[in-house]
């Protein structure tokens, strides 16, 4: 029987770039050679993409330094219409993250050239993306949410007054400044005064629109990852991982450094509020309308859990979360991505 031909998209211009490089050559690593010919396709911070021919780390991150300063692209850069010409692709793997990769973007470019993908669709990705509308959706089925005061640049110009007194009443101190739309923990800060608020809400603008004041939870912080089965579609939570870090709290640098934070799969909690977290996490999937997997990152404070977003491309590094769970449900690597390709190709029968 012939290999399936996989693509394995990486790269990307949003600020998880080097994130989802990383979590592309770990895909590529993984892949049965057996089974799948993998197709290394890095997208470049312009936007062009990138045929890999050599071992992964061979993907360099797509653009040296050129004279003056300004970004040269490497040579083979082409669009995806020359990676579709070099011959057939059952299926793409999609290991972008953040903007353009986990927002529905290239989704949609997929959907457009007719090629099976792996990860939810257009509606799930934006969505999920979009923290203060996917909050909206979860607060109206009932899903627990923390408090947030949402600030638009609008706001920030027209009315900072007003939103730094709705922080102080609503919220308190401390709070969590967050982009609306990013991942990976990037342009977050725990602001302790009044007098660091607006200063937090600029650096978080850096990265689009919006962003959330969110209240400080004080508590035990968990994820739960969602993996439908590919036979039937339907959902099941994995093992819980509860989150230990070394810092403050959940940084970038705790995420993607070996031995930044502890992660204990099983979460220790006890066996209800366990069961109400993956409860959550399951529902917080389906309402969105998220496929094949998700991460869904909670607080558990006082006994009641709390979803704080949901994750439709989580990582996967040798530190990523998801696959940490699906190993403790018995599930290796290797058997996690043929469950994902095997989901995307049902979808094509």
């Amino acid at each position: 029987m012939s290999r399936l031909r996989v693509a394995v998209l990486m790269g990307g211009p949003s600020p998880e770039r080097d994130v989802s490089l990383h979590t592309g050559r770990q895909i590529l690593a993984a892949l049965d050679p057996a089974r799948y010919e993998a197709l290394p396709v890095e997208v470049l911070r312009d936007g062009r993409w990138v045929l890999g021919g050599g071992p992964p780390p061979a993907l360099s991150g797509g653009e040296v330094p050129a004279e003056g300063g300004a970004l040269a692209v490497r040579p083979g850069a082409i669009g995806i219409d020359r990676v579709l010409q070099q011959g057939p692709v059952d299926v793409v793997l999609v290991a972008m993250h953040g903007p353009y990769g986990e927002d529905g973007t290239v989704q949609g470019l997929l959907e457009l050239v007719g090629v099976p993908y792996t990860g939810s669709g257009v509606l799930a990705s934006a969505l999920a993306m979009d923290k203060l509308r996917s909050r909206q959706l979860f607060a109206f089925n009932k899903i627990p949410v923390p408090a947030t005061v949402p600030v638009t640049r609008a706001r920030m110009a027209g009315e900072w007054h007003r939103v730094a007194g709705e922080v102080s009443a609503t919220l308190g101190y401390p709070c969590v400044v967050k982009p609306n739309a990013l991942g990976s923990s990037i342009g977050v800060t725990v602001v302790r005064e009044p007098e660091g608020l607006r200063g937090a809400c600029e650096a978080a603008l850096a990265y689009g629109d919006a962003v959330l004041v969110e209240e400080y939870i004080r508590g035990t912080e968990i994820t739960g990852a969602v993996l439908e089965d590919p036979a039937t579609g339907q959902a099941q939570a994995l093992p819980l991982v509860e989150i230990v870090p070394r810092r403050e709290f959940f940084t970038y640098e705790a995420k993607y450094t070996p031995g930044a934070s502890e992660e204990i799969c099983p979460a220790r909690l006890p066996e209800a509020v366990a069961e109400r977290a993956q409860e959550l996490a399951v529902r917080a999937h389906q309402v969105l309308g998220c496929r094949d997997m998700s991460r869904v990152d909670m607080f558990v404070r006082d006994g009641r859990v709390i979803v704080l977003e949901v994750n439709t491309i989580p990582g996967m590094t040798a530190v990523s979360l998801l696959p940490r769970a699906a190993r403790a449900a018995g599930i290796e690597f290797p058997a996690l991505l043929d469950r994902l390709i095997a989901c995307a190709l049902r979808r094509r029968a």
